[in-house]
């Protein structure tokens, strides 16, 4: 039972493209990474992103991604700056952000060991898991800043494209951005920190 009524906005675009989506109803929630593990798992695609629901992408993001990916093949991950709104639900075109937004420093394994840099709109290669693994589903936030972590860490490439191509909206009741939770939070990202100081 998703509070989002889900099913019922999907079957509209399972019926119009029901060769582009796999819908999969889960009776348990297996946690953020958890569920992006059985997406890598089902999904058939070279280049992988998720897609937030509070989140916006520009229209051409996912192309300038792949773009970017598909020219590069010494990069696995490519990632880009998002401007920021505190107002739910406003399009990438039309938003209150006023300029606000996250300007994600160039790729190197030591801005990433500061910033999760990638954030909340990278794509990836698929290949990538084949040789890093999956997200480790035991982390509620710093799942993915752990997962690109461990690849850059290992020699993984990853590029910024000089564009802001998302709009995070700063959800007070977001995962990552409820002060309730910034306790718990700040935890787990101490604990990803010291894993890949060195």
């Amino acid at each position: 039972n998703s509070p989002g009524n889900e099913e019922e906005v999907i079957q509209e675009y399972l019926e119009k493209y029901p060769n582009n989506i796999i819908y999969k109803r889960l009776e348990e929630d297996p946690g953020i990474y958890g569920v992006w593990n059985m997406g890598v798992e089902m999904s058939s695609g070279e280049y992988l992103t998720n897609a937030n629901l509070d989140d916006r992408k520009a229209i051409n993001s996912l192309e300038r991604h792949a773009r970017e990916l598909y020219t590069n093949d010494d990069v696995d991950l490519v990632y880009a700056d998002m401007a920021i709104t505190d107002s739910p639900n406003e399009t990438f075109e039309n938003n209150s952000s006023e300029g606000r937004r996250y300007n994600f420093p160039q790729f190197s394994l030591d801005n990433l060991k500061m910033s999760n840099m990638p954030h909340s709109s990278p794509m990836w290669r698929k290949s990538y898991h084949d040789r890093y693994g999956k997200f480790d589903a035991k982390y509620r936030s710093a799942g993915d800043w752990e997962m690109w972590l461990r690849g850059a860490s290992q020699g993984s490439e990853f590029k910024k494209i000089n564009s802001v191509l998302g709009l995070y909206y700063f959800n007070p009741k977001g995962i990552s951005t409820n002060p309730e939770n910034f306790s718990w939070k700040r935890e787990e990202e101490q604990k990803v920190f010291e894993k890949y100081a060195s």
